[in-house]
């Protein structure tokens, strides 16, 4: 019972830990826009930054992190950005659906390769393990 409980408060640990890193690289992205938005226009790029906070969170936490910056991104981004009256402005929704498409793909390749980069850690302290007892 005790190991269900810490196992349990370990799982809600690690969520709590991940809606925190989504929230600061979902501020940090938002700031920078914000910085840049009379360089970038209104269409050209309100996504970018949340492309790359999306790939961050995918690579330090995982995909549960990366799907709330990639969900919080699309939402921040058509509100702030791309709806400044309350109208979205003409492409905004095309622009919030390639968004959400394109950072789909950086988030599955972001797992992956943190599954791998994960494997191969694996495999290297194995064969460092190997060697220490030989």
């Amino acid at each position: 019972m005790a190991t269900r409980s810490s196992s349990r408060s370990h799982a809600l640990l690690q969520a709590a830990i991940s809606i925190v890193v989504a929230a600061a690289l979902l501020g940090l992205a938002t700031a920078g826009r914000l910085a840049l938005g009379r360089h970038l226009g209104d269409v050209s790029a309100p996504f970018m930054l949340y492309v790359a906070a999306v790939l961050a969170a995918g690579l330090l936490r995982g995909p549960l992190c990366g799907a709330v910056v990639l969900l919080g991104g699309g939402i921040i981004g058509l509100r702030m950005f791309l709806s400044p009256h309350g109208t979205p402005v003409p492409g905004a929704m095309v622009s919030l659906m390639m968004f959400w498409g394109v950072s789909a793909m950086v988030l599955v390749t972001a797992n992956e390769l943190r599954v791998q980069l994960g494997a191969a850690m694996a495999r290297l302290s194995a064969a460092l393990e190997r060697r220490k007892a030989a």
